[in-house]
């Protein structure tokens, strides 16, 4: 599915190696939110037929009991522009297309950026806007990552502006230009290929403000 033309259409990069979690000063910005997984910090939880959300051990577990379906549960965070985004991820239980990962600049309306990591050890962004979906970038294999499961993963976005870098395991594997949507919340996700039951644990979760771009001044 896609969604209407007249949107600017994104542009990617190889790995940027500026954009590694580790060149990031530690005091580059304003720390928002670090995750304690406990009960009344703001996690929605429960369960239905397809699947559920629970805190267990100090992690968030989503799991999808369906095949060709996905989950998510909103972070208790504030909305944010420019952002650095440090979360770990452990597969418990995937197969090769399964996917999990974490959603960025979430609006009201569900709208959000997605950058997922299946369990082959592929990596994919993606922006969803109303009922369309695009995929701005990939699938690109993620050579730091660790494919199956049992296994853990952390992922990392950098985003300030219109320009998205995405890491794995501390090495930059992605960066993605896409101008339309500019701010919001944070989230976990996980979706089943055709032979569903995926699980999954949200073992961290980091986020950190960060000054927005600075823009040329107007010259006299």
């Amino acid at each position: 599915m896609s969604i209407p033309t007249k949107l600017p259409m994104p542009s990617v990069t190889p790995a940027a190696p500026a954009a590694s979690v580790a060149d990031v000063p530690p005091g580059a910005g304003e720390l928002l939110f670090e995750a304690r997984f406990a009960a009344g910090e703001g996690w929605a939880v429960g369960s239905d037929t397809g699947g559920g959300a629970s805190l267990s051990e100090g992690s968030l577990v989503l799991a999808v009991s369906l095949p060709n379906a996905s989950r998510f549960v909103l972070a208790p965070t504030p909305p944010q522009a420019d952002f650095l985004l440090e979360a770990g991820l452990r597969a418990s239980l995937c197969s090769a297309a399964d996917e999990i990962g974490i959603l960025f600049r979430v609006t009201p309306t569900g709208d959000h950026y997605r950058f997922t990591l299946d369990c082959q050890g592929q990596v994919r962004v993606t922006r969803v806007v109303g009922a369309g979906a695009v995929l701005l970038a990939g699938p690109t294999d993620a050579p730091s990552a660790i494919p199956g499961s049992p296994a853990e993963n952390r992922l990392a976005v950098l985003g300030q502006g219109d320009t998205f870098s995405l890491i794995v395991n501390d090495e930059p594997v992605l960066e993605v230009r896409d101008p339309i949507l500019t701010s919001g919340q944070f989230g976990f996700f996980v979706r089943s290929a055709s032979q569903g039951q995926t699980t999954a644990a949200l073992t961290a979760f980091r986020l950190r403000a960060l000054p927005p771009v600075a823009t040329p001044s107007a010259s006299g």
